[in-house]
This record gives structure tokens, C-alpha cells and sequence, in this order.
């Protein structure tokens, strides 16, 4: 049983706002894989009776149609939360302001050590996740197995690696990151070994997952959790972290926020409170939607070395590092 009350009166449920309409329903959008988001907002609805209109974001674009919709929509809000499956265009919205501050939510970081929340206290993170290699077993024994990032680059790798899109989604965050971390030689360098290398860039992870696991490219990058649902299909492939003698793999986590002068603000505030919540953290982590907690300690999956930066860092990259990536890497 939850320790968060999600039953509440009907009459609560129908106290008139600002515009006088009953809050039955509760609008959301989110670039959490629908396969996932759904299962949870469904159970939302269930338990709660409240209708959740979902506006998801397309795998070729994650995040990133949501961010400039929610941008283009400030004035009049159409949604009530932003429930995105990265961190870094969850902060650049925050910029603009248009999340509503929840400073009590601190205290659940407190018993945790987990600071993954905004400055403003506007918007907090949960469910961590990471890119990792997916190779195809058919195609490569374990002695030929990639073990660092820069493995992408090897020669012998040539026209035989996958990635997706790096301007978009987790993909264009971890990018961003390592233009930050690395500086613009080294990273200027790198897409240009990754040219040479003729890395193929594809739509998406899943896609990347699906090319990989059908034999189309021996080894690729994804997140965790697109490599999990891979080889729950029976595809023939392996997960591996990488760079575990270093700095270790990327790592990045959901986030969560609701917006100012939305619809529906009491709805609005019951299903953050129970996305936002150790139990919704756990079933996400059952689900292999994600694969470390940040409200819990709960783990099924021993914990990688990992490394992430702060989101305004990464933020403030973001521009600089997608221009070098269509100078450098576009086709």
C-alpha cells in the first residue's frame, strides 16, 4: 500500500478553480516511453477515478517536441505536469519559468542524500538511468567486446557501430555533457573519429537496439533500459558498462514538474504526488523503465560507476555542443 492518501472525497475533487470547472481530469506531458508511463498513469486513474490526458513524445524526437510545445504554450498552459525521461530540458524550461515551486519536496532528498531537484525547488528528479553498450552475441565474442567509450572510434569497429540521434534526447544530454567535461578540442576530435569511424546514426534507442539485435551492427549505444527490454525480447544481445576502469558510464534521471496556471492544479498536485513517490520509483524499477532509485534504496541491478553533471552545466553546453555536432557529424 502506498504511505501517500490518493483517495480523496469526490467533493475535493470538484471544488471549482479560477475558471469554475470541476478537476476530474489531469492533463500531462511526458517522454517517459509510453510503454512504461502508460502502465503507471493507468493505475493512476483506477485508484484515484481522475481521467490523465497523456500527450507523449515521439521516439525520434524525445523531449524534445514536448520542450518547444510547453515553450510555445507558457502563456496558456494546455498541460499540468512535464514528466520528461532526462533532466537537461527539464532545467532549460525551468529558465523560463514555468513550473510551479514545491519546496517541501526537499525533505524526501534530505532522508536520501540525493540533491536531483531545481535551484528553484520547482522541479525534482527521480528513477536513474545511464547509456550503456548493447552488443550483439551472435555477432561478437566476449573477447571483442567494446569496454570504453572511445571503442565507438576503433578501426576495426568501422561501419559497424550504431548510435541514435545525438541532438535529441539522452543522447543530445550526454553529448553535451562530454563537451563540458572534455572541452571543445577533445570533443570536436571525437565526432570526427566518429565520422571517419562511419558510425551510423539512427532515429532513435530503440531503433539503435533493434538494428543491433537483428544483426545489422555489432555493437551500439543506449540507454539502460532500451538494452533491457532488447534482451526481454529474446533478442541475442548483452548489456555492458563501460568505462569501469575510469570515469564510468553517463548517467541522467527522470523529472518531474508542474506547470504554473495549468488546467487543472489540484489534479494536477495528486498525480505528481503519486508519480513523485518510493512506490511509483519501484514499480519503474520492476518495469526496467529505470534502474537505480533516488527516493529509495531499493536496487535490483548492482550500481555501475557512473558520472553526470550538474544540469545547468550540462545546459549551458547544449547549444555549442549541437552546433559542432552538425558542423562535424551530420550527414
Amino acid at each position: 500500500m502506498r504511505n501517500l492518501l490518493i483517495i480523496l472525497p469526490i467533493a475535493f475533487l470538484t471544488i471549482s478553480c479560477t475558471n469554475n470547472k470541476p478537476q476530474n481530469e489531469v492533463v500531462i506531458y511526458t517522454s517517459v516511453d509510453q510503454i512504461f508511463s502508460s502502465t503507471i498513469l493507468k493505475a493512476f486513474e483506477k485508484e484515484t477515478g481522475i481521467r490523465v490526458k497523456a500527450v507523449y513524445d515521439t521516439e525520434a524526437s524525445k523531449a524534445v517536441g514536448l520542450e518547444k510545445r510547453l515553450l510555445a504554450e507558457k502563456k496558456h498552459p494546455q498541460a499540468d505536469l512535464f514528466w520528461n525521461s532526462e533532466n537537461l530540458r527539464t532545467a532549460r524550461l525551468d529558465e523560463h519559468g514555468i513550473f510551479r515551486e514545491q519546496p517541501k519536496k526537499i525533505e524526501l532528498y534530505e532522508q536520501t542524500n540525493t540533491p536531483y531537484f531545481s535551484d528553484r525547488k520547482s522541479w525534482y528528479g527521480m528513477g536513474i538511468r545511464s547509456r550503456v553498450f548493447i552488443v550483439n552475441t551472435d555477432l561478437l565474442s566476449e573477447e571483442e567486446y567494446p569496454t570504453k567509450l572511445e571503442d565507438l572510434t576503433d578501426p576495426k569497429f568501422r561501419g559497424k557501430v550504431a548510435i541514435c540521434n545525438p541532438l535529441v534526447g539522452t543522447a543530445s544530454a550526454q553529448f553535451a555533457s562530454l563537451y563540458a567535461k572534455w572541452g571543445e578540442t577533445r570533443f570536436i576530435d571525437f565526432l570526427k573519429a566518429l565520422k571517419a569511424n562511419k558510425v551510423a546514426i539512427l532515429a532513435g534507442n530503440s531503433t539503435v537496439k533493434s538494428a543491433v539485435g537483428n544483426g545489422e551492427y555489432p555493437f551500439g549505444l543506449v540507454d539502460t533500459d532500451d538494452a533491457l527490454v532488447g534482451i526481454e525480447q529474446g533478442l541475442p544481445l548483452k548489456m555492458l558498462y563501460y568505462d569501469q576502469e575510469s570515469d564510468g558510464v553517463f548517467a541522467f534521471y527522470q523529472t518531474l514538474g508542474i506547470l504554473k496556471k495549468g488546467p487543472n492544479p489540484i489534479t494536477a498536485q495528486i498525480l505528481f504526488d503519486y508519480l513523485f513517490n518510493a512506490s511509483t520509483e519501484d514499480t519503474l524499477i520492476t518495469m526496467n523503465a529505470v534502474q537505480f532509485p533516488v527516493l529509495s534504496k531499493n536496487a535490483l541491478h548492482k550500481k555501475p560507476i557512473m558520472w553526470s553533471l550538474p544540469p545547468a552545466k550540462t545546459e549551458s553546453s547544449l547549444k555549442p555542443s549541437a552546433q559542432l555536432i552538425r558542423k562535424y557529424l551530420d550527414r
